[in-house]
């Protein structure tokens, strides 16, 4: 299987960047930096384990042969 290239990028680096900026977010969230409801801290954690799972588990079949560019 291929992993698609977007922008000049593989989507693996696009989910690794999205990544980063929804732990930043929650972080600020939880630290009181934002004030955003419970329930889209709540919300966006679920979003962060989904996508590190995807982001994960893309990095680990490039990493085995799996996946190619």
């Amino acid at each position: 299987m291929r992993i698609p290239i977007i922008l000049g990028m593989p989507l693996n680096l696009w989910l690794g960047i999205l990544l980063f900026i929804l732990i930043v977010f929650q972080i600020a969230v939880a630290k009181k930096i934002l004030n955003v409801p419970f329930q889209w801290h709540r919300i966006n954690g679920y979003v962060i384990l989904l996508l590190a799972i995807i982001h994960g588990s893309m990095g680990l079949g490039l990493f085995l042969g799996i996946f190619t560019f």
